[in-house]
């Protein structure tokens, strides 16, 4: 267990999390303002400064598009359907740079987007559709498609801006379930073949355990944390009892009990989950969640990992089955330990 969790590259995740992304608003006054305010304001950010972004006003000049073209992301904030013709939207596009455009839901969609700027096409553009001041359109539409745009430095960007915390922890801890239930499954599966049950169900022990870890460490990062491993994860192993993973260590116990595939998945899904909410809920708020709260999360995670299981155990078993059944039998049992401790790397985060 100490040689699995000291193996974590904590030096680079925190310096790529304190790496903070440039962002480059365009847009009137009072639109940037608001925009920033979104960004600035979320949990614990009275305890750090305020990361001002640079503003623009279209439409812009050469020197402008100079600037914004050394940006990792570029929100445009349209006041009204005329600045879709603005000249300067097709030059935007086509620098290297992210580009997001952000319409009120009256104006024109992305069709009018698109035809503004020539019928071009791009992976590095979206289109959200928000009021500024809608909260529920914020957190479905326009979150997720600036964080869509900054694929893997969502921890970077959450820990500079705290009104993104809440949408990258809950994207950290949904991405982790999934990847501990995959591994489950997976495991689950090998774990019909002879020989290989108690090996599998010991390396679930660990890897689940260290990818909880991680994200225990990544959520406190996210949250202007600036420790050690050593540090940070003392602090929040009695949130959720006498250290959470050996929690998950008791729960993964089943795999040694006919339970089946599907359970088993479930359980690492739901155990991950409710780990991940009481870590992010203890970071936020300083408070560890009462046993009825921890109990009542790991329900409805119970109660959606079984369907999330469902469909995962069909993935992986379709992936994974024939391998592992043609090692099991073409293959000597140490050159079968070898494969099955690459494919367990697969799922760690």
């Amino acid at each position: 267990m100490w040689k699995i969790f000291s193996e974590i590259d904590i030096r680079s995740i925190l310096a790529d999390a304190e790496r903070t992304p440039r962002l480059a608003l365009i847009g009137a006054d009072g639109k940037s303002s608001a925009f920033q305010g979104l960004l600035q304001h979320g949990p614990r950010s009275a305890e750090q400064l305020v990361t001002a972004l640079p503003c623009y006003r279209l439409p812009l000049q050469g020197e402008d598009l100079a600037a914004l073209a050394g940006y990792d992301l570029r929100i445009v904030l349209l006041d009204d359907a005329q600045e879709l013709r603005s000249d300067s939207l097709a030059p935007l596009l086509a620098q290297p740079a992210p580009l997001l455009v952000v319409l009120d839901p009256w104006q024109p969609g992305a069709g009018a987007v698109d035809a503004a700027l020539g019928g071009q096409t791009s992976e590095l553009l979206r289109v959200a559709r928000c009021a500024l001041g809608d909260e529920k359109q914020v957190k479905e539409e326009l979150l997720p498609a600036l964080l869509e745009l900054l694929p893997e430095r969502e921890l970077a960007i959450g820990r500079a801006f705290p009104g993104l915390r809440p949408a990258v922890g809950q994207k950290l801890i949904a991405n982790t379930s999934r990847v501990n239930a995959g591994y489950a499954a997976g495991t689950g599966l090998a774990e019909m073949i002879p020989g290989l049950g108690i090996p599998f169900a010991v390396a679930d022990i660990l890897i689940l355990s260290k990818n909880q870890v991680v994200m225990a460490y990544k959520l406190g990062i996210l949250m202007g944390e600036s420790g050690t491993l050593a540090e940070i994860i003392p602090k929040v192993a009695g949130v959720v009892g006498a250290g959470f993973m050996w929690r998950q260590v008791a729960r993964e116990l089943v795999g040694f009990l006919p339970l089946g595939v599907l359970l088993k998945t479930a359980v690492a899904y739901a155990g991950t989950y409710a780990t991940g909410q009481a870590v992010y809920q203890y970071f936020v708020t300083g408070e560890k969640l009462h046993k009825q709260d921890m109990k009542r999360l790991f329900d409805d995670a119970l109660a959606r990992g079984r369907e999330i299981a469902a469909s995962t155990v069909e993935q992986v078993k379709g992936k994974r089955e024939p391998a592992l059944l043609e090692a099991s039998v073409d293959r000597p049992a140490k050159k079968k330990r070898k494969l099955s401790l690459a494919k367990r790397r697969q799922f760690q985060i």
